[in-house]
């Protein structure tokens, strides 16, 4: 479908050599009080530039992130993640708040024992796996204010882009500004549009001594609460793993703990030697997991359902021929009906929805991908597909939000913001669009739409793309239209108060981008090639 059939009609379209004239709202939206002091929360990919263009608008900014270091997905820790709920399908029971006694007043701190769960409950490690490399060229992903490191290869490991984006929060003060091992654990809006009671929440490990000298450690929990005019979401999708619920599914897990995982949890290829591994899904994790651990296995089954997504032509295109990256002894396989189990998992039989079944599988993967959850928003989330949904953010099956204008401003109230919810875009430098919108909104010298025309819009867009997942999908051509969009918004409301001029992606970006797709294709043939050379 071309491009102009999936954006407002009304909306600019990307012309990569000039802006072009921007949508002019003949009314717009007025914050009901000025917007000094903002709490971003997260110090990934998303909310970095987040913070430094909020700051560099002279607005007075605090980051919360849960971990103890900046950088997101990208902190790779080889001890995995708690494991989620078989099933987990409900995305207000996939995280719950953890909130201080009732009635206590804040601030309010205690000491527990040393408890690694608690820990891991508190700041879950993130989904990176050994072997990760990013997917999208990094010329592609770079922040306007810092290179790369020289001689920085297209593709890389995940720890040099760690190295970047703790660079870019050093080199802007960011770690300054930032409150580690902190999380969001509640949002209340303040009346009239006022702001946003944050209570957040921080647990160290720490060690203390006893009454008789010795040490031993503890977990040191706190809880406290701050007023900030405005809030800005850049916490990221990865957080609640989906289970689908699949008949057999559950009692499997129940069975045979050690021989299923969710993606979220996948580390390093040892123990899969020799086994037959079956893997549910049909994303970039299926992708990678059966690239890193092909060559130890016996066969890897890969359960595919039938897809009703509308992808754009390219990236259709890009799917199609990732198919064709897999390793040699992955078959793939229709989606998974129900399961009848054996004594052992090898003994079980997997039948599938074409009729055909699976036997002799040793281990599951379950790449099924996530769902939206915001804990600390828990009046905002719907359990129940209810025709109400003038505020509500979060739906029953978690795949999609509601009412954001652009995908970014809580059109209730756009004090409350998000930075990072596309998908299929070159993630940091989309991200960094997506801030100069927020920045510019909140210093007031770019001005939003009406309520009604706010809502018209989003309507619009869901009439055209469909709901679930594809409404935020974007892919090469619609993130071009959706950066333009922004560009030509802030730059006509910026221009009339003097404001320094949003530049674009350069040529030099776009001459990448037509490369990147040829140097992906190299660099899979090439990581395949390196496994099967491998002793």
């Amino acid at each position: 479908m071309p491009v102009e059939e999936l954006v407002n009609s009304a909306q600019t379209f990307w012309k990569p050599d000039h802006l072009v004239e921007t949508k002019i709202y003949p009314s717009h939206h007025s914050l009901k009080h000025a917007v000094k002091k903002v709490a971003v929360i997260g110090a990934g990919p998303a909310g970095l530039p987040t913070a430094k263009v909020l700051r560099d608008e002279g607005l007075d900014v605090v980051i919360y992130e849960r971990s103890p270091a900046s950088g997101g997905t990208w902190i790779y820790n080889s001890a995995p993640p708690m494991g989620p709920a078989y099933p987990a399908t409900v995305p207000s029971q996939l995280v719950e708040p953890s909130l201080p006694p009732t009635n206590q007043p804040l601030p309010y701190e205690k000491i527990d024992a040393y408890d690694e769960q608690q820990l891991l409950r508190h700041a879950p490690p993130t989904p990176c796996y050994r072997s990760l490399r990013n997917n999208v060229a990094t010329p592609l992903l770079k922040y306007k204010d810092l290179d790369w490191p020289a001689e920085t290869p297209w593709f890389t490991t995940h720890d040099k882009i760690l190295d970047y984006l703790q660079d870019y929060s050093n080199t802007f003060g960011l770690d300054d500004i930032t409150e580690f091992d902190t999380s969001l654990e509640k949002l209340t809006e303040l009346p009239d549009q006022a702001g946003w009671k944050v209570l957040t929440k921080k647990a160290v490990l720490t060690t203390i001594r006893d009454d008789n000298g010795d040490e031993r450690k503890v977990i040191k929990t706190s809880w406290k609460e701050v007023d900030f005019d405005a809030v800005v979401l850049s916490t990221g999708h990865y957080h609640a793993p989906h289970v689908p619920d699949i008949p057999g599914l559950a009692e499997w897990k129940q069975r045979y703990p050690d021989t299923i995982i969710h993606s979220k949890q996948y580390r390093v290829p040892d123990g899969y030697e020799g086994k037959t591994v079956l893997l549910i899904g049909d994303g970039t994790s299926a992708l990678d997991i059966s690239r890193d651990i092909g060559d130890r296995c016996n066969i890897i089954y890969q359960s595919v359902r039938e897809s009703t997504h509308g992808f754009d032509e390219k990236y259709r295109a890009f799917r199609e021929e990732v198919k064709t990256w897999l390793p040699p002894n992955v078959q793939r396989v229709a989606a998974l009906d129900t399961i009848d189990f054996g004594t052992t998992p090898s003994t079980a039989t997997i039948k599938l929805k074409d009729g055909t079944s699976l036997t002799g599988v040793d281990a599951i993967v379950i790449c099924t991908g996530y769902l939206f959850n915001y804990h600390f928003l828990q009046h905002l989330h719907a359990d129940t597909n209810s025709t109400n949904t003038d505020h509500v953010l979060v739906k029953q099956d978690g795949s999609q939000l509601f009412n954001l204008h652009k995908d970014i401003f809580y059109i209730p109230n756009p004090t409350l913001s998000f930075v990072g919810v596309p998908f299929h875009i070159a993630t940091f430098s989309f991200f960094e669009f997506q801030a100069y919108a927020v920045a510019r909104v909140y210093s007031q010298s770019a001005f939003l739409p009406s309520v009604d025309a706010m809502r018209a819009e989003w309507a619009d867009r869901l009439k055209q793309k469909g709901g679930g997942r594809e409404f935020h999908a974007l892919g090469a051509e619609l993130e071009q239209a959706y950066i333009q969009d922004i560009v030509s918004w802030v730059n006509t409301d910026g221009g009339r108060l003097g404001k320094p001029t949003l530049e674009g992606h350069s040529q030099d970006w776009f001459d990448v981008k037509d490369k990147a797709f040829a140097a992906l294709r190299l660099e899979f043939k090439q990581r395949l090639q390196i496994v099967d050379q491998e002793p």
